[in-house]
């Protein structure tokens, strides 16, 4: 079973969807709010197609569900600061990415043992 089958996950997913475009809705020049846009939606599709783990071993459906719920809203985060710092909306957009990939490297699967 995948993260698909998490409410957790979907429910973090919506509430950066959400997040990010009121952040950016108030952070971001009239001029860039359609880049905006399609940056956010971009994020969380992003987000969704990272593995909630890198490794050989399996991560139960629970915890695949709670570590994407993690990725998601470190995503958003990263993203709505980064923009509130003044950085691009593209940039801000990247780092939210990468946020969500390190969520992976740092938590790696754990092995099973023999």
């Amino acid at each position: 079973m995948t993260w698909t089958r998490s409410r957790p996950a979907w429910v973090a997913a919506l509430i950066a969807l959400f997040a990010l475009l009121r952040a950016l809705r108030r952070f971001v020049e009239v001029d860039e709010r359609p880049v905006a846009l399609v940056v956010a939606v971009l994020v969380v599709v992003t987000v969704a197609l990272v593995p909630t783990s890198l490794g050989r071993g399996q991560v139960p459906a629970e915890r695949a569900g709670w570590r994407k719920a993690l990725q998601f809203l470190a995503a958003g985060a990263v993203t709505a600061l980064a923009t509130l710092l003044g950085g691009g909306v593209i940039l801000a957009g990247a780092l939210g990415v990468l946020a969500a990939a390190t969520v992976a490297v740092a938590w790696p699967a754990l092995k099973k043992s023999t």
